[in-house]
C-alpha cells in the first residue's frame, strides 16, 4: 500500500503513519515531477481540509496524477467538519473510500488552539482512526456524506472565502526571530524567503496553512487577530519529519 500525504502540523502525517505502508510526500512529488503511482494493493491520500476543501497543492497533484491501483481512498483530517471537501475531491477523480477524522483544529485565525488541544479527548481520535484502518484493511467502499452542519459550513466558506490578502496579517515579533530558516523549509510551496537581515518574508501565494506559524522554534511568526499564541505540532511527528515532507529549497 502506498500513502500520499500532505502535512503542515503533523496531523495528516500521524494518520498516514498509523495506516502504514509506503509513505510519500505530495509536495516532494510535485517538486520532482513524480505524477505516476502504481501499487498492486492500494493507494491512499491523507490530507487536511483547508477552508472546506482539500489543500490547493493536493488538488493540483490529483488533477495531474496517474494513480493505478484496485483500491483508492482518501482520509481527510479536520477540526470539526470536512464541510464539502468530499464533493471537491470527487470533482477531481473517483475514489473507492473517503472518510474524515476530527483532530486538533490548529487554524489560529478562528480557533483558540490551546483550547482545541485540551478538548481533544472528546473527539476520540484513536477509536475513529481504528475504525478507518479496519475499513481500509477490508477494502470497504464508502463515500462519507456531509451532514447538515457540513453543508452549512461549506456553503458559508464558499460565500465568504479566505481573503487572498490574509497572508499580510503575519508579522515577525521583534527580537525573537533567530534567522534559523526553519520557516523556509517547512513551507510546502516555497513561499517564504529570508530578507538580507535574516527575517522571514511571506509572499502572496500563501496558503495560510500554518506550517511556518506552528513550527517556528522561537514562536517569532505571529498573526494579527490570532485567537491564541499556542503553537501546535502533533506529538507523534517531529519537526525534522515536517521539513523532510515539505522542504522545497533543496532539489
Amino acid at each position: 500500500m502506498t500513502i500520499l500525504y500532505f502535512t503542515t502540523t503533523g496531523n495528516s502525517l500521524a494518520v498516514a503513519k498509523a495506516i502504514g505502508g509506503r509513505l510519500k510526500s505530495i509536495p516532494a512529488m510535485l517538486l520532482h515531477g513524480e505524477t505516476t503511482i502504481s501499487d498492486d494493493d492500494a493507494i491512499g491520500i491523507v490530507c487536511p481540509v483547508h477552508f472546506g476543501q482539500v489543500p490547493e497543492q493536493v488538488a493540483r497533484f490529483l488533477f495531474g496524477a496517474e494513480l493505478n491501483a484496485p483500491y483508492i481512498f482518501c482520509i481527510m483530517t479536520c477540526g470539526s467538519t470536512p464541510a464539502l471537501a468530499a464533493k471537491h475531491l470527487l470533482k477531481i477523480r473517483s475514489f473507492d473510500y473517503i472518510a474524515s477524522i476530527e483532530m486538533v483544529d490548529n487554524y489560529f485565525p478562528f480557533f483558540d488552539v490551546a483550547r482545541q488541544v485540551a478538548d481533544l479527548p472528546r473527539k476520540q481520535v484513536e477509536s475513529h482512526l481504528g475504525n478507518i484502518i479496519c475499513d481500509i484493511a477490508v477494502r470497504n467502499r464508502k463515500i462519507e456524506r456531509s451532514g447538515i452542519y457540513g453543508h452549512i459550513a461549506g456553503w458559508y466558506m464558499r460565500v465568504f472565502p479566505l481573503s487572498k490578502t490574509a497572508y499580510r496579517r503575519f508579522y515577525i515579533t521583534p527580537g525573537l526571530c533567530t534567522g534559523c530558516g526553519v520557516c523556509t523549509r517547512v513551507c510546502p510551496i516555497a513561499n517564504i524567503t529570508l530578507s538580507f537581515e535574516g527575517l522571514p518574508v511571506i509572499a502572496d501565494k500563501c496558503l495560510t496553512c500554518g506550517a511556518c506559524y506552528h513550527n517556528c522554534p522561537s514562536k517569532a511568526i505571529r498573526y494579527r487577530g490570532e485567537k491564541s499564541s499556542y503553537s501546535y505540532r502533533h506529538p507523534d511527528v517531529s519537526l525534522h519529519e515536517i521539513i523532510d515532507s515539505n522542504n522545497q529549497t533543496e532539489q
